[in-house]
Formats: structure tokens, C-alpha cells, sequence
């Protein structure tokens, strides 16, 4: 299976350069024969409006012909907005997915505001969101999908406006998850999460991070700087049949994730 994530398109009433970037992302993606999936990893617009919505739809539906489109929320997004406006459309907001008889996708919303003080950007998972991803990831063998990544990675400033409950989410995944899928970084990282093993053969799981259609984020940098580092990311899903895992009564599967960087003539 053939996934695509696009994050952080950042769409804007008055800069045309980011709906030309996700439009260059999307025509890539067609070129390269179109995936089974589209993941949408939020931030999807700069300023949650009706219109904007509607011109971000406007713009999937009409340049890719991926049939199955799944949005989540960031900190720049109102999510009950984006259920209203993507409503009928291709673009789907949930809560989860199954893939097949034994892969599944868990939609983790981290767009809530912090409970205390924390610098614009940062988010929160609710409780009810954290019992539900701790609860589905224990039945299913699932990726994770969330807009801000559940590690402090980067950048000091950027490590900041990451999630204020972040350790009770490292906390509710269980082992068997496959992987955690997000963005917010606007630049590219591969990373591991430890999480409490329950099993002697459990394995610490890979965090991937989207770098941003719209812009980049300079995290070499000590203060806040964007650069023209821009991309969406590629995923394969296949059986993992290493140490004899295909003998295993429920399948074992293996994400396999690359960085594709984008032509940046578009970018101001």
C-alpha cells in the first residue's frame, strides 16, 4: 500500500505561494501514479475560515485522484469547521481507520489549546482522545497519526509549541503500534519513541515528521526562521516477514517512510 502525507499547506487569503506549493504537491504526486492514501496532517490553512476551507478542497479534489483522504486538525485549524466544510466531499475526518483485516490508522486530535500558559502553537490531547488512543491501539495494530509530533524534537523555541501533555500520549501508545505520523516541524525528522514494553521483543516505534508544503522551519538556527525547505512524505505499507513474523497468527506489517522535496520556484 502506497501512502501519501501532505502537511502544514498553511492556505492564505492574501499569499498565493502556498495553495501553488500544495497544487506542485499534489500534481507530483499524480506523476508519480497517485497512492491508496492521502494523509492530510494539519494546519491545512493559516486562519480557519469558511473560505478557506472551501478553496482547500477545491484544490484536492481537483488535482488528485486519490480516492481516500483523511484530514486531521492542527493548531491553526478549527476542527468542527473542517467537518462542516469538508462534509460530502472526498476528504474524510475521523477518529480512526482500518486498512485491512490488520492495519489500522488512529486519528489523534493534539489541536486543543494547553490548559496552562505555553507559547502560540503549542496543543493538547483531551482526555477523552487519549482513552481512545490508548484503547484502539491496544485492539489493533495502528499507526498514529497527529498533527504535533509526541517528542520535543528541533529547535528549542520549537520544542516549545509542541503538545503540553506529550508524555501522556507516549504513554497511552502500546507497543504493537507500527508508527506515529505527524507534522508541525515544517522540516523532516526521523525519530523513536520508547514506550513502556510489555512484551520482551517489543521495539521502540519510528516517529516521522512532515516537512511543510508551505514554508520551512530552520531548526539548525536558535531563533525562529523559515527557509525554502519544503516537501511531503511517502509511505510504504508492507508485511513484515523478518525473524519469521509471517508465521505469527495476526501479520506483522512494516512502515517505510522518504522525504520527497519540492520544487521551490513557487516559494516567496
Amino acid at each position: 500500500m502506497k501512502i501519501y502525507q501532505l502537511s502544514d499547506c498553511h492556505l492564505q487569503m492574501d499569499d498565493a505561494a502556498p495553495a501553488a506549493n500544495l497544487i506542485r504537491a499534489l500534481t507530483l504526486i499524480e506523476a508519480k501514479g497517485g497512492g491508496d492514501l492521502l494523509l492530510l496532517t494539519g494546519d491545512l490553512v493559516c486562519g480557519p475560515c469558511v473560505e478557506l476551507y472551501r478553496a482547500f478542497k477545491q484544490i484536492i479534489e481537483t488535482h488528485t485522484s486519490i480516492a481516500d483522504i483523511y484530514a486531521i486538525a492542527g493548531n491553526h485549524d478549527d476542527l468542527a469547521m473542517m467537518k462542516s466544510t469538508f462534509s460530502g466531499s472526498r476528504i474524510q475526518v475521523k477518529d480512526h481507520l482500518h486498512l485491512n483485516d490488520d492495519v489500522s490508522l488512529c486519528f489523534v486530535d493534539s489541536s486543543q489549546k494547553p490548559r496552562q500558559h505555553m507559547a502560540l502553537g503549542a496543543g493538547r490531547v483531551s482526555n477523552k482522545s487519549l482513552s481512545h488512543l490508548r484503547q484502539f491501539t491496544r485492539k489493533h495494530q495502528s499507526i498514529v497519526v497527529i498533527h504535533h509530533p509526541v517528542l520535543n524534537l528541533g529547535a528549542k523555541w520549537f520544542t516549545e509549541i509542541g503538545i503540553e501533555n506529550h508524555l501522556a500520549v507516549i504513554e497511552a501508545i502500546h507497543p504493537q503500534t507500527l508508527a506515529v505520523v505527524s507534522g508541525h516541524a515544517h522540516a523532516f525528522f526521523k525519530a523513536s519513541v520508547s514506550v513502556k514494553k510489555r512484551k520482551p521483543n517489543d521495539k521502540t516505534i519510528p516517529l516521522f515528521v512532515s516537512p511543510a508544503t508551505s514554508y520551512g522551519f530552520e531548526h539548525a538556527k536558535p531563533d525562529y526562521k523559515k527557509n525554502n525547505n519544503i516537501g511531503i512524505m511517502a509511505y510504504d505499507l508492507t508485511p513484515d516477514t523478518s525473524e519469521g513474523k509471517e508465521l505469527i497468527s495476526t501479520p506483522r506489517y512494516r512502515l517505510n517512510g522518504s522525504v520527497i522535496s519540492l520544487d521551490y520556484l513557487t516559494l516567496r
